[in-house]
């Protein structure tokens, strides 16, 4: 049976009832006096729960209550709204079962398997149950003294309610329903009462897995706090409350965790008569109520204000007229639910373009892992020819560059170039030639010297010797003397000419030498430099070439560790390629060095060649 459904209470609904109704109105205030008078009826005023076995005090005909019960289906039909009211004023409790087993209609409900035999059957859910009935039970005032009556009832309507509805199972929230029925009635009535409210007063979807219709129902409930209390949404921004944080148990378990038996049980009579819209109500009534200690407090503070609610235990009347003085719009709900589905809608459409993403991704990553054990195997093969050839080239050039040391060690030891004995023997040469040259030229001078004093003896001889035969002889012996003088001075000139001939051949072979010495020099020097450079390009090519064993070695640890990104594989490949390109051309410069280091260098003639020369 669909729950009844009429518009909300307000101070103006007497002008839309009929004359027959204000009678009854009047007629049911008017035992409702009575009933607070007679001692009889204690039990009913105060809510005291009575079992359905127990005997019902009927001190008077309850014409009103009666009449419902007994025309039940013309009430139902006609006079829904006289029904609402009546339920809102206060079920009796002595009448309360038969109440709600009138409103659920519980012998009409449909099931696959009777409640008898679903008992037989076993549920997964058994050891959760267990253990949640060991707790709550013995905390919550509705099974205060009461453990033992209601455990094994409890635990038979929870397990198998779990085994008929397997998609559902079993819910906490469950708890607290099924043993409020329990106070009221047996246990197999209970059962199918629960499982009316659970079809068709969205209970159900209430404790889907998924928790759509729970969030559609706490968006409703934050949009209304939006509308009716701006202040106090505020502050719930402002802290980071959330709505969900305590009125999510409220919508499960319709209040009954919350508040005191007295309150909870008037709510749950409304519940089966109007649905959730009470839950709704008297949930906005409460924030509003607390609405000014509420914004004075952090988080921490909020949830145990809204987690202490034994004041409204005191006047179950007061809280359900401050209910229906909160405005709920039916048309505003639906529209509130309409926005949520299309904000879901869109969650969910969002969440399958994710989901398609995640999943293409996965597919890219398996055709990457693919594609990577593929070519990994020609990858690693050719990367280890091409290291080998760099191996080799690099074991060619450390060769070559041996070679090229030995080459100009020997080129220093087979050059013959001059050294300081050599130095010192022509200068030795030259200053000798000097003096030899120096001893001729004062041998010039004193045989010049000796010529003019012959001429001079020559002319005093003519004056003063008169014979011509003691001339002629004389002069004579004086041109002989003269032709001999004459002939050695030629012979000294001579030899004076030739040294200094051999003065400027030494003084330019000394030069040759010293200019071929400074070439030399500059040129080890050079040698020297380049020989400093190959070093370093030797090393930096070994320092290279262990970079790349690095790299490689670091290409087979990511193909052992297969890579999630084939493009940092071809990089690193690009990367050994330029590497082993550039080593290559670094060789081949090297082999071009090695080329110039075998040209032989200038020799230099020795001193043995120029005392050669001389002789």
């Amino acid at each position: 049976m669909d729950s009844l459904t009429v518009p909300s209470l307000c101070p103006s609904m007497g002008s839309q009832l009929s004359v027959d109704e204000m009678k009854l109105l009047a007629k049911l205030e008017e035992q409702n006096r009575l009933l607070e008078t007679d001692s009889k009826s204690l039990c009913s005023v105060n809510g005291v729960l009575q079992s359905p076995t127990s005997p019902k005090s009927f001190s008077f005909e309850d014409d009103i209550w009666g009449n419902l019960i007994k025309e039940w289906d013309d009430w139902r039909k006609r006079k829904v709204g006289q029904i609402k009211v009546l339920i809102r004023r206060g079920v009796p409790a002595h009448l309360r079962p038969i109440v709600w087993q009138l409103l659920c209609d519980p012998q009409n409900v449909v099931v696959q398997q009777k409640y008898s035999d679903l008992l037989k059957s076993s549920s997964p859910s058994e050891p959760l149950i267990l253990r949640d009935l060991t707790r709550i039970l013995t905390q919550h005032q509705l099974f205060h003294n009461k453990v033992a009556t209601y455990q094994k009832s409890l635990f038979n309507v929870l397990k198998a309610y779990s085994i008929l509805d397997r998609e559902i199972g079993y819910c906490q929230g469950s708890v607290f329903i099924v043993g409020l029925l329990l106070t009221q009635m047996a246990e197999e009535e209970a059962f199918y009462i629960f499982v009316r409210l659970m079809k068709d007063f969205r209970m159900r979807d209430l404790y889907r897995s998924n928790m759509v219709e729970l969030r559609c129902c706490i968006y409703q409930f934050e949009a209304m706090i939006k509308d009716q209390l701006p202040e106090l949404y505020s502050h719930f921004q402002t802290q980071g409350f959330h709505t969900s944080m305590f009125s999510s148990s409220w919508f499960l378990n319709i209040l009954l965790s919350s508040l005191q038996i007295r309150a909870a049980i008037r709510i749950f009579d409304i519940f089966m008569c109007e649905g959730l819209e009470i839950v709704f109500r008297v949930g906005l009534a409460i924030l509003h109520m607390k609405q000014t200690e509420l914004i004075k407090l952090d988080v921490e503070g909020m949830m145990n204000c809204l987690q202490n609610l034994e004041s409204w235990d005191s006047d179950p009347d007061g809280m359900i007229e401050a209910a229906y003085q909160i405005q709920y719009n039916p048309s505003r709900m639906k529209q509130l639910r309409q926005e949520y589905v299309s904000i879901k809608t869109k969650d969910l459409k969002e969440q399958e373009e994710l989901n398609e993403l995640s999943s293409e991704n996965k597919h890219l990553k398996q055709r990457l892992a693919l594609l990577e054990k593929r070519c990994s195997e020609k990858l690693v093969s050719q990367l280890k020819k091409e290291l080998e050839k760099t191996w080799l080239n690099t074991d060619r050039s450390q060769s070559a560059l041996k070679e090229m040391q030995t080459n100009i060690l020997q080129i220093e030891e087979s050059s013959t170039v001059p050294n300081e004995d050599n130095v010192m023997y022509l200068q030795t040469e030259m200053i000798s030639c000097r003096l030899q040259e120096a001893e001729a030229l004062t041998e010039l001078k004193v045989l010049k010297q000796h010529i003019k004093d012959l001429e001079k003896k020559w002319q005093s001889q003519q004056v003063h010797c008169g014979g011509q035969q003691k001339t002629s002889n004389t002069q004579n012996e004086l041109q002989v003397e003269l032709l001999s003088t004459r002939l050695k001075e030629t012979l000294i000139q001579t030899t004076l000419k030739e040294s200094r001939h051999r003065l400027m051949r030494l003084q330019t072979e000394n030069k040759i030498y010293s200019n071929q010495l400074n070439r030399i020099e500059a040129h080890v020097k050079s040698q020297q430099d380049l020989l400093q450079e190959l070093t370093s390009q030797n090393q930096d090519l070994c320092s290279q070439l262990q970079q790349s064993r690095q790299q490689f070695s670091t290409v087979q640890y990511k193909r052992k560790e297969k890579p999630d990104k084939e493009a940092e594989s071809m990089t690193n490949i690009a990367v050994l390629q330029k590497q082993i390109k550039e080593l290559q051309i670094q060789i081949q410069s090297l082999s071009k060095h090695n080329t110039s280091f075998s040209q032989p260098a200038l020799r230099p003639s020795t001193s043995a060649s120029l005392k050669h020369r001389d002789t």
